[in-house]
């Protein structure tokens, strides 16, 4: 089958930190080891992934425009016609943008539609109030969305709630293909040596761990968490910063619970923490899906989730669903794991083996390449 050139595009690649960034940079190599030629396309930033990107064979194209600090979107395409990414966009067959709420990926599913490539657009959202950048825009912005959302060929959902979220903007087909996880960086082997690296780095006793990795903001509930401790006998790890950051240690001194906020961590030690600690818990009030969640899966350690937004779909029987803003069902739950090496064993068991049958990145690639063909071939009463 021959090789497709594609280009992924976003205004939320790296350096921003998310899931959009990290499931493009990994779908990008997942793409290219299946021989196909890639090109991340994004923002005129420094993304600290350049020196990667050349070794592994990506092409890293990047549009010039004053980007916004906070939000990190190009105003400059957001404020001009699609017509001018013509020149980046015109070589490939396939231009993906990743997230549908962002110009960049927006007007690059415009203007490649109008170039006769195919066009598609990632949804990594579920929810306009948890959007920063709807958030700025005001909803005057909708009928902008809903126009542009109109131009790809096809539109991928991370989650079955994502899907259904974002069949209110756009006409056009909708599928769901997963995030994903590399299951052989992220792997349940040699959990005593990851206790004893975590243990010799971070000064923690790794014995009855609970461990959150995410962003410090509202919507990831983890002031419910750190609520929940007070009735769990073990420690609490925070792997994330953010702007919740001081009311949360504050609040975990005041509670007086064994917390540890460690920060930003780096990728080589984030490996390391999955497969060190007793349990993982996520507990958003809004999540359209939660990679954290497959990672901890793939690392062999029990997951805990609330059961909002993609959650659900993703532990479905691999973990223990709890209601949002609950401390004291969730504490029941982690609990249930620390008190329990049965049914440890067991929910790790299941989510290393569902995270390696569903959400690896060989499996989420080769889905994500059908549905190029998909449309190349015309199946969405497209014509080229």
């Amino acid at each position: 089958m021959e090789s497709l050139k594609i280009a992924l595009v976003s205004d939320w690649y790296f350096p921003k930190i998310g899931g959009v960034a990290v499931h493009m940079h990994n779908l990008a190599i997942s793409l290219r080891k299946l021989g196909h030629e890639v090109s991340i396309v994004t923002n005129n930033v420094k993304t600290g992934r350049e020196r990667e990107l050349k070794e592994l064979g990506i092409d890293l194209v990047k549009v010039p425009g004053v980007v916004h600090n906070n939000l990190n979107i190009n105003w400059t395409v957001f404020s001009q016609g699609y017509e001018v990414l013509f020149e980046y966009l015109n070589d490939y067959d396939i231009v993906h943008g990743q997230h549908s709420f962002t110009p960049l990926s927006l007007k690059a599913a415009a203007a490649a539609k109008t170039l006769g490539k195919a066009s598609l657009v990632t949804n990594h959202s579920i929810d306009l109030e948890n959007s920063k950048v709807l958030k700025a825009l005001a909803r005057a912005t909708w009928s902008y969305f809903r126009r542009y959302l109109s131009f790809p060929h096809r539109v991928i959902a991370v989650s079955k709630a994502a899907k259904e979220f974002i069949k209110r903007f756009t006409p056009v087909p909708v599928e769901v293909i997963p995030n994903g996880v590399d299951t052989e960086v992220f792997n349940p082997k040699d959990r005593e040596t990851a206790r004893d690296v975590i243990e010799r780095k971070f000064g923690i006793d790794t014995e009855n761990t609970v461990l959150y990795v995410g962003r410090l903001e509202p919507r990831k509930g983890v002031s419910y968490l750190i609520s929940a401790m007070r009735n769990v006998e073990g420690k609490l790890i925070i792997a994330g910063d953010g702007g919740l950051r001081p009311l949360l240690e504050r609040k975990a001194r005041e509670l007086k619970i064994q917390a540890r906020f460690l920060g930003k961590v780096s990728y080589s030690d984030l490996v390391y923490l999955y497969k060190a600690v007793d349990v993982f818990v996520l507990p958003s009030l809004s999540e359209a899906f939660g990679i954290v969640l497959i990672e901890a899966m793939a690392s062999g350690t029990p997951v805990i989730g609330t059961s909002v937004g993609g959650i659900p779909e993703i532990i479905d029987g691999c973990g223990i669903l709890v209601k949002p803003k609950n401390p004291s069902e969730l504490a029941e739950a982690i609990n249930t794991v620390l008190s329990n090496q049965e049914i440890a064993k067991k929910l790790g068991r299941l989510g290393r083996i569902r995270a390696e049958a569903v959400y690896s990145w060989k499996v989420i690639a080769k889905r994500t390449l059908k549905t190029y063909r998909e449309v190349l071939d015309g199946e969405d009463n497209t014509n080229f």
